[in-house]
């Protein structure tokens, strides 16, 4: 299964670090994630997150593929690339990829110019 994610970090020590610290600790319960599912737009990958707290059965569907998926899961390649490549709405693999959807007769060209985008995103 490929997925995206999201991650939260607390980056100082401090006072206000020990009310990150505990929002942090809070929002990795199934409560949390609960309340996130039940607004819709989020899957959990908990499986202490009840199937009930998604809003429908395409939802409840993936999210039970989730969880299931277990150690098989991998991150989509815009979590792993350079914003310049992967991560900028109407650049880079973002815009080839929709100009590609809009004519998919050549996908060797595409290709190549992901490709050279993403050489030039990552240095190379």
């Amino acid at each position: 299964m490929v997925s995206g994610g999201d991650a939260a970090v607390v980056l100082k020590d401090g006072t206000n670090s020990e009310a990150g610290m505990k929002l942090l600790e809070f929002l990795a319960t199934p409560e949390a994630a609960e309340i996130w599912a039940g607004a819709g737009g989020f899957l959990s990958p908990n499986k202490n997150v009840g199937l009930d707290a998604y809003g429908d059965d395409t939802t409840r569907s993936t999210a039970k593929s989730l969880v299931e998926a277990g150690n098989s899961v991998r991150f989509d390649m815009s979590d792993q690339a350079p914003a310049a490549f992967g991560g900028t709405k109407g650049a880079g693999e973002w815009k080839l990829l929709q100009d590609f959807l809009r004519d998919p007769s050549d996908p060797k060209a595409t290709a190549a110019k992901l490709e050279a985008a993403a050489a030039k995103a990552y240095g190379n």
